[in-house]
């Protein structure tokens, strides 16, 4: 008592003073010093909320650069790439001097470049063939392109191959090789240049030779990873001059190579946007395709009337994860608001127990003169006590953390975030440090104040209550419940009512997922209410399901502690079963989403592995010598193969439109892409995506094989829709329906039958919707029919779309090498055939789920510290309360040992009931996102509930449990029994 009177307090009715505020402060530190150990529990749990609201902001706006790095490997770091449109040898080359007059304010951010295609490459009598590109190494560094290739500007004479290019010919660095350019139409064009009137004939070839100065594994992000085996490289500038020394070439003629400025002749140039991370930085995906396209169509304004193309193969890379950056930007936002959630009632927790654990001292204030204001002031006083100082160390640890986590990126995902917080971040880290301290001591403060007097002054009375009376008077009564139900109310009718039919037409995806995963919120919030009103009955399931080996006096003391102690372990129950329940609905949604991601690369393919042929190269040449390699080099790994035709739109040189298919009356029709495959078509695709609507299963043949009998020479394989939109019955021999197409000016009608519907097909897209007919679906016939409707008289003129493998094992090294020996023979039929493989595909997107595995741990455990700390204020309080009832059980005969296993009991079964309460909802929410998803994307997905993390969480909350009892209960074992009763 000595130290309230060290101050003149002011009586009741002087009100709050500056001098009072001072006795406030003295008084709070006097308090910390006397209860450190709360103190620091209070202050390390503000300083991690804090914390990690300052480093999470910051990662979460650069959070969709992990999409982009996915991109970025399947098509190097090239936002833009400009080529020229078809036509002769003056338009297949670019004059990048011209090109840079024209664009003087992007100077320098246009990078040419020249590919020449399919080269001879000698060295000792081995022979191979590459692509030559040939480029301008500081103007790519100064664009950022190719961010890990370090090599320095190449010399004349000098070049870099790749890894594989060198074990073929067995070149090693500081080798020279003899590099043989057929490709007549750069020599061509040089000429033309230096003979006009063409006097000459210009050189078919061109052997010259060049110094391995490296050999790479990859080249560092300048082309697609597809692409790093296929290519060597020179340097622009020194190029011509080493070309000049074939023997080919005329003497005049190479003393006019030589002096070219080769920027002159470019056979593409690629562009990057000045501020690239900054754009695909933002979660909007179609904001950045804007933004992206818009600088592309102003470079292209600058130009003129170039005959050229203009591609973006990052935007479409990044188009399959643009609702993954969306959710998981969303979900890293949402994991801020619950942490604050958390926060406040921790902070709230804390407050509450310090409140109850000094009513006497506040009733002797109150009697000295300290108001009621006084006593509010002093509970705020003693909040900011830890709240202020954990802001400020927060932000001072937020560069240490953030410049190691920018190292980490830059390492690892070759991106950075900025080592200083964000101004949103510091705002953010300030609301939870003012604004939480604020609201989560409106309770107590209104408990302080509310408390009678003589109540606070009675200390001979227990403090722990098994019964609570309240009375109310009709004229007191609150509405505050009623005033914030309404409130919700009206938020939540205007976010389904106004809201979410805004996101619909503006076709704002990340306002819609904003919404769902809002409603996802409240239904966890519902869930947890619910679930509060049956913890008492888990409660006792619990007690004696897992303390079966305990006697029926130690149950029934725990239930009757759990009782005394009901309103104080709600809210630990609360933040348990809100922390597990959110962060495994985030896990799983993470989870799924990249799951989702994978899937839906796998749904665009027949098979794990495919060879795909452009739309204006296929050639039944090619085809020929493919089957052929399948069936004699690759035989013993190769189960079976099937074929895929082009689009009939794209068949012979596109002489097939608008192919519909329409009823007898005209009146519905339905846009239709029309194709053929083999009759072993499902017995090599991945029927995980294989969906059958309505079938005809008399014949007792595979769908595929039906197409090819007499019935299916008048029928079509199609979706499900077909049956909605034009009424046509699979098992009605007299439904049928009309293919309407344009051949060469003339409307033509096909009348077909449906052999079968599906709702999803591998590599096609065929289902129940057609999302207003704004997609496309496919439908599929037999060969013969396909070349009847395109009056195709031979197979060799079949235009080929896709040849999907099947392999007898799936082991990884077996898909890996079939890849390999695959890309190897589709070099010499064309640079633009593809090889698909799903393993070299999600490479970067396992990567991704790593790095996502480690931040989630990391918060996890986060939240289980936050969680400890209230589990360890909310048991410390009840411990110190039951002080005379530990002092009877003690007297009793009750030992030391089994007091603490009673305490230990109580937090055990307190813990389990949260966290099953947290798994229970976290797995219903899972689960219906799941469900959501595959409704939105018709991709069948399997729910994985996250086992490990679940059993991870819950290990932790046990040993939290421990932790939390043993400390004061042997605190307070230590005083005798006597001292115990007159506490």
């Amino acid at each position: 008592m000595s130290s309230i009177r060290e101050v003149e307090l002011p009586k009741e009715g002087r009100g709050f003073t500056c001098k009072l505020f001072c006795y406030f402060i003295k008084r709070s530190l006097r308090e910390i010093t006397h209860r450190l150990c709360y103190y620091l529990i209070s202050l390390g749990s503000c300083f991690l909320a804090i914390y990690i609201a300052l480093i999470a902001n910051t990662i979460i706006s650069r959070a969709p650069l992990t999409f982009l790095k996915i991109a970025e490997v399947q098509q190097g770091e090239i936002d833009i790439t400009f080529t020229p449109a078809q036509g002769d040898y003056h338009t297949r080359y670019f004059n990048m001097t011209r090109i840079d007059s024209l664009t003087k304010n992007s100077a320098g951010l246009l990078v040419p470049r020249l590919r020449l295609p399919v080269l001879p490459l000698r060295k000792s009598g081995l022979k191979c063939y590459a692509n030559l590109l040939v480029i301008d190494t500081q103007r790519e560094r100064n664009h950022k392109i190719g961010l890990k290739y370090d090599l320095p500007v190449l010399k004349e004479g000098e070049c870099v191959i790749s890894e594989d290019i060198g074990r073929k010919i067995k070149v090693r660095k500081g080798d020279e090789v003899e590099v043989e350019m057929d490709d007549g139409r750069y020599l061509h064009i040089l000429h033309i240049i230096y003979d006009p009137s063409e006097r000459h004939r210009p050189p078919r070839k061109a052997i010259f030779t060049c110094k391995v100065v490296a050999v790479l594994g990859s080249y560092g992000g300048k082309l697609p990873k597809n692409y790093d085996d296929d290519y060597m490289m020179m340097e622009l500038g020194p190029f011509l001059k080493r070309l000049a020394t074939a023997q080919e070439l005329s003497t005049n003629f190479s003393n006019f190579v030589a002096s070219f400025n080769p920027h002159q002749v470019v056979s593409l140039f690629v562009a990057n946007h000045p501020n690239r991370q900054e754009v695909y930085a933002d979660s909007d995906f179609y904001r950045v395709q804007r933004r992206i396209s818009n600088y592309a169509a102003d470079i292209v304004s600058k130009l003129g009337f170039f005959p050229l193309t203009s591609s973006m193969p990052i935007l479409v890379s990044l188009l399959p994860f643009h609702m993954g950056a969306v959710f998981l930007t969303i979900i890293l936002n949402l994991i801020v608001v619950i942490l604050a959630a958390i926060s406040t009632f921790l902070i709230y927790s804390l407050l509450t127990i310090s409140v109850e654990s000094r009513t006497f001292e506040f009733g002797i204030m109150r009697m000295l003169g300290v108001g009621r204001l006084g006593l509010a002031m002093l509970v705020l006083t003693q909040a900011m006590m830890f709240v202020l100082p954990a802001f400020v160390l927060a932000v001072a640890l937020s560069f240490p953390g953030l410049y190691i986590t920018s190292t980490n990126l830059q390492k690892n995902f070759g991106f950075t975030i900025s080592p200083l917080p964000t101004p949103f971040s510091i705002f953010l880290a300030f609301i939870l440090g003012l604004v939480v301290p604020l609201l989560a001591a409106a309770l107590p403060i209104r408990q302080v104040v509310s408390r009678n007097l003589v109540e606070s002054l009675d200390i001979m009375r227990s403090k722990s209550q098994g019964v609570h009376i309240t009375i109310e008077y009709a004229q007191k009564t609150s509405s505050w419940p009623s005033f914030g139900f309404g409130i919700v109310a009206i938020i939540y009718g205007l976010s389904i009512y106004y809201f979410l039919p805004l996101s619909l037409l503006a076709m704002n995806l990340q306002l819609m997922l904003w919404i769902m995963l809002s409603i996802l919120l409240a239904i966890i919030a519902g869930l947890i209410m619910i679930s509060l009103n049956i913890t008492h009955l888990m409660e006792k399931l619990f007690v004696y399901v897992f303390l079966f080996y305990e006697t029926a006096a130690m149950k029934f003391l725990v239930l009757k502690n759990m009782i005394a102690h009901k309103l104080r372990n709600r809210r630990t129950v609360i933040i348990y079963a809100l922390s597990l329940g959110f962060l495994l609905f985030a896990v799983v949604g993470y989870t799924m989403e990249l799951r989702n991601t994978q899937m839906t690369i796998l749904s665009q393919h027949a098979s794990y592995i495919e060879i795909r042929w452009p739309y204006t190269n296929s050639k039944y040449t090619s085809a020929l010598m493919l089957e052929s390699h399948l069936l004699n080099e690759l035989k013993e790994e190769v189960e079976d193969f099937t074929w895929m035709t082009m689009y009939l739109s794209r068949h012979d040189h596109k002489r097939f439109k608008d192919v519909t298919a329409t009823d007898y009356g005209r009146q519905v029709s339905m846009s239709m892409a029309v194709l053929a495959f083999s009759p072993n078509f499902f017995d090599v695709a991945n029927n995980n995506f294989f969906e059958s609507y309505s079938v005809n299963k008399t014949s007792g043949l595979d769908l595929a094989e039906q197409l090819y009998t007499p019935r299916g020479s008048q029928g079509v394989g199609v979706g499900a829709f077909i049956e909605r939109e034009l009424g046509v019955n699979v098992k009605d021999p007299k439904s049928t329906f009309l293919f309407s197409y344009e051949k060469d000016h003339t409307n033509l009608l096909f009348d077909s039958r449906a052999l079968f519907m599906l709702k999803s097909c591998p590599g096609m897209t065929m289902g129940s919707l057609t999302y207003m007919g704004l997609l496309t679906q496919e439908a599929v016939m037999s060969i013969p029919l396909y070349m009847k409707i395109s009056n195709t008289t031979s197979m060799t003129m079949l235009s080929w779309n896709t040849l999907s493998i099947k392999l007898k094992s799936n082991d990884m090294a077996v898909y890996d090498k079939v890849y390999d020996s695959l890309v190897n023979a589709t070099r010499r039929i064309s640079e633009s055939v593809n090889v698909w493989s799903y393993s070299k595909s999600v490479d970067q997107i396992d990567n991704v789920k790593n790095l996502l595995d480690i931040i989630f741990i990391v918060i996890i455990i986060l939240f289980m510290f936050l969680s400890f700390f209230s589990l360890s204020s909310s048991m410390t309080a009840n411990i110190l309360e039951q002080a005379k009832e530990i002092a009877i059980v003690r007297s009793v005969g009750l030992s030391r040992c089994r007091t603490v296993f009673m305490h230990v009991y109580e937090a055990f079964v307190l813990v389990l009931t949260g966290s099953i309460t947290g798994a229970i909802i976290g797995m219903l929410i899972g689960y219906t996102l799941c469900m959501q998803r595959m409704l939105y994307t018709s991709i069948p997905m399997h729910f994985q509930f996250p086992f490990l993390h679940m059993i991870v969480m819950i290990v932790t909350s046990i040993v939290c449990a421990i932790l939390s009892t043993v400390s004061p209960s042997l605190y307070l074992l230590r005083r005798p029994i006597a001292e115990l009763a007159r506490t």
